[in-house]
C-alpha cells in the first residue's frame, strides 16, 4: 500500500545503494551483465557533479528498508529528465512506483517546467506500462540495441507538464 511509502532525499550510503540495486535488478530480470552497473555507477557519478538546486534524487522507503529510487535533474528548454527509476520486485504492485514519479513530476511543475523526458528500454514491461498510465509518450525508439549482453529496443519518452 502506498500509506507505506516514505519519500526522502538521498543521503549518505544511498548513492551507492542505487548503484547497486540497478545493477542486481538487471542482472536478475533482464541479463544485464556488469556494464550496466558501470554505467549507472557512471552516471550517478555525473549527475552528482551537476549544478543547480533542482537536481534531486529521492529513495522510496517501506518501513526501514530502503524500496525505489528516482532522480530528476534539469535540461534546456524547461525541460526535466528522471533517471534511477526502480522500484525493488518485492515491493511492484503496491503504488510504490506511481508515487515515485509523482514525487518527481510534483518537484518539476513546483519549478514551472514544461517537459518531463526519460529513457528506457523495451524489455522494461511493467515501467513503460506505469509511464503510460502517467500520460507519457514515446518520442523516439532505437531498434535493435545490442548493450549489456543483450539486445533491445532504447526508447525515449516524454511527458507535457
Amino acid at each position: 500500500m502506498e500509506s507505506e511509502l516514505t519519500v526522502r532525499a538521498a543521503q549518505p550510503g544511498d548513492h551507492e545503494w542505487i548503484i547497486a540495486a540497478h545493477g542486481d535488478v538487471y542482472a536478475a530480470e533482464f541479463g544485464f551483465d556488469e556494464r550496466f552497473r558501470d554505467g549507472i555507477a557512471g552516471k550517478m557519478h555525473a549527475f552528482r557533479e551537476l549544478p543547480g538546486p533542482f537536481n534531486r534524487v529521492w529513495v522510496g522507503l517501506m518501513g526501514e528498508q530502503r524500496a525505489a529510487s528516482i532522480a530528476v535533474s534539469d535540461r534546456p528548454g524547461e525541460v526535466a529528465f528522471l533517471n534511477f527509476v526502480l522500484v525493488l520486485p518485492q515491493y511492484r504492485g503496491r503504488g510504490v512506483g506511481r508515487a515515485m514519479m509523482k514525487t518527481a513530476l510534483d518537484h518539476a511543475r513546483a519549478h514551472a517546467l514544461k517537459e518531463v523526458q526519460l529513457e528506457t528500454y523495451s524489455c522494461l514491461v511493467d515501467a513503460r506500462a506505469l509511464y503510460a498510465r502517467l500520460g507519457f509518450r514515446m518520442t523516439r525508439a532505437i531498434p535493435g540495441k545490442q548493450a549489456f549482453g543483450q539486445t533491445f529496443d532504447q526508447e525515449f519518452w516524454s511527458l507535457r507538464l
